[in-house]
C-alpha cells in the first residue's frame, strides 16, 4: 500500500473461528517468511515468494528494518507476527468521501456523502496441489487490525479459485469466498481467527484473501484522532488442509467408522470403551463395571449357577433360575404355606386373625429372617358370600393384617406386599360349603423385584 496524502477541504487525509487441520498445508509460504528478495518500503508483496496480488491494488510485507513496513513498529501501528517474523497488510475498505453539493444549499446535510470508488486489496497464492473434488478443506489465516485504521468490517474472508485472478482496477471483486466472517473485526491488540471448512469441486488451485461484499460485508467507524478513512489488516498464518475426520470423542477412531462415537474407546472394540478390560464394549456389556466371559454378556457368576450376578439374589449360593439365582423353597417352607392355605384363620366376617394362626405365621417369619433375599406377596381370597364390594374389602384387609403381623414381628416392611382378590380367583366351588372354605383363603408367594 503506498501511502499518500491530499488535502480536502482543509483536511488531511491518508489514502491507504477455531479448526483443526490435517493433511499438509497447501499454502507454499504461510508465514511470509521466504523472499526472492529483500522487502524494504511500501507495495513489495510481489517479492514475498509464491504471493502475489489479485487486483490493482498493491498489498504490502512487513519486515524487520523496512522503511514504512518495519516489526514490529511501522506507519500503520505496532504488531509482532503471529508467527515467525514477518506477515502482510491489506487495505480492506476505504470509505471514499466526496464533498456534497446539497450542502451548500442546505446546511443541515453532511459535508461529505460516499464517493464512488471502493478501494480495496487482495493478495493471493498458488496452492501446491489442486483441491480434489468431493472432498473437505479447511481455510485459515489470523488477522489483526492496524493501530491506524479508523475504519474495521465483517466480510473478509478467503477464497479458492480455479484461475489466477488479474483484475485492471483496484476496487472490489465479485467472487463469492468459499469462507469468511460475519463478525466485525476491530481487535487491534490479539491476531484473530478467520476459519471455515467447505467441499471442493476439484477445480480450486489459488487462495485469494481479503474483504468480500458478496460474503454480507459491512463497516463502522473506530476512529482514534484524525480519521484515514480505511481499514487496514495485518495478515498471517495462512493455511488451506484437508479437513480432519470428525472425531468427536477424540480417541483417534473418526466418527464414521466409530460406534461409540461421544465415548473414548479402543480399536479393536470399533471405537468403544471397555471399563472392566474383559474384552466387552460397555454398550454390549451387561455388567460394564464387573469382568465377566462373552457368554454370559460380560457378567461374572460367582456362584457358578448360570444366573450372573447382575441378576442373582444369592450371587454366592448357587441356585435355579426360577429362583432369581436363590436355592429352591425347601420342602418345609412349600408344607407351611400349604398349611397356611387354611391355617390362617379371623374372627368371622373380620380381618382380625385368630391366635389360633400365630404359630404358622410365627414359622413364616423365621423363613423370612433365614432367607434376607426373599421377598414375600400376601395374597387374600373369600368365598362368593354376600356382598362382591364387601369381598372385595376383607380381602385386602385380611391380606394387609397378615403383613401388619410380620412386619410388627420382625420383617421389614420393604420385604412385603399385600393384594386383595375378593371372590375373583376360587379355588374351589362356591356351591358346597367345603368349596368355601377352600376359597376363604391366605396365600403365601416368594418373589424377587428390586
Amino acid at each position: 500500500m503506498n501511502v499518500r496524502y491530499v488535502t480536502i477541504w482543509g483536511m488531511i487525509l491518508p489514502i491507504s473461528f477455531a479448526v483443526a487441520q490435517e493433511g499438509p498445508n497447501l499454502v507454499p509460504n504461510p508465514g511470509f517468511e521466504s523472499f526472492g528478495r529483500t522487502v524494504t518500503t511500501w507495495d513489495q508483496l510481489g517479492r514475498c515468494t509464491g504471493w502475489s496480488n489479485a487486483n490493482k491494488g498493491t498489498v504490502d510485507v512487513f519486515n524487520s528494518g523496512a522503511r514504512y513496513v518495519g516489526v514490529p513498529d511501522n506507519d500503520l501501528g505496532s504488531s509482532g507476527a503471529f508467527d515467525g517474523e514477518h506477515y502482510a497488510g491489506f487495505v480492506a475498505f476505504k470509505d471514499d468521501q466526496r464533498v456534497n453539493w446539497k450542502h451548500y444549499i442546505d446546511p443541515d446535510q453532511d459535508l461529505f456523502v460516499p464517493a464512488y470508488v471502493r478501494y480495496s486489496e487482495y493478495l493471493q497464492t498458488e496452492l501446491t496441489a489442486p483441491l480434489v473434488a468431493g472432498q473437505q478443506y479447511d481455510i485459515l489465516f489470523r488477522v489483526k487490525l492496524a493501530g491506524q485504521s479508523d475504519r474495521a468490517v465483517s466480510g473478509i474472508g478467503g477464497y479458492c479459485s480455479p484461475t489466477q485472478l488479474a483484475y485492471m482496477h483496484n476496487h472490489f471483486v465479485t467472487e463469492k469466498p468459499q469462507v469468511s466472517t460475519t463478525k466485525m473485526l476491530a481487535d487491534k491488540q490479539n491476531w484473530v481467527e478467520v476459519s471455515g471448512s467447505f467441499t471442493a469441486d476439484g477445480t480450486e488451485k489459488f487462495l485469494i484473501i481479503g474483504a468480500f461484499p458478496s460474503a454480507g460485508m459491512d463497516h463502522e467507524k473506530v476512529l482514534e484522532g484524525a480519521d484515514n478513512q480505511r481499514a487496514y489488516y495485518y495478515v498471517d498464518g495462512v493455511s488451506v488442509a484437508l479437513h480432519p475426520e470428525p472425531d468427536t470423542d477424540g480417541d483417534g477412531i473418526p466418527d464414521k467408522v466409530d460406534q461409540c462415537p461421544n465415548d473414548k474407546g479402543l480399536a479393536e472394540l470399533d471405537g468403544c470403551p471397555d471399563r472392566d478390560g474383559d474384552g466387552i464394549a460397555d454398550k454390549m456389556d451387561a455388567c460394564p463395571d464387573l469382568a465377566g466371559p462373552v457368554d454370559k454378556q460380560g457378567c461374572p457368576d460367582r456362584d457358578g449357577d448360570g444366573v450372573t450376578d447382575n441378576i442373582d439374589r444369592c450371587p454366592d449360593v448357587p441356585g435355579v433360575a426360577s429362583m432369581k439365582g436363590c436355592p429352591e423353597l425347601k420342602e418345609e417352607t412349600k408344607k407351611l404355606f400349604e398349611k397356611a392355605l387354611t391355617g390362617i384363620q379371623f374372627e368371622s366376617g373380620s380381618s382380625v386373625i385368630r391366635k389360633s394362626s400365630y404359630g404358622i405365621l410365627d414359622d413364616v417369619v423365621s423363613v423370612m429372617q433365614e432367607n434376607p433375599a426373599y421377598n414375600l406377596e400376601v395374597h387374600g381370597h373369600t368365598d362368593s358370600q354376600g356382598d362382591d364390594t364387601k369381598n372385595q374389602k376383607l380381602s385386602e384387609d385380611r391380606a394387609a393384617s397378615v403383613r401388619q403381623y410380620l412386619v410388627d414381628h420382625g420383617v421389614d416392611a420393604g420385604r412385603l406386599r399385600s393384594f386383595g382378590h375378593g371372590e375373583m380367583m376360587p379355588l374351589a366351588d362356591n356351591a358346597t360349603s367345603a368349596g368355601r372354605a377352600k376359597n376363604r383363603r391366605v396365600e403365601f408367594k416368594v418373589t424377587f423385584w428390586e
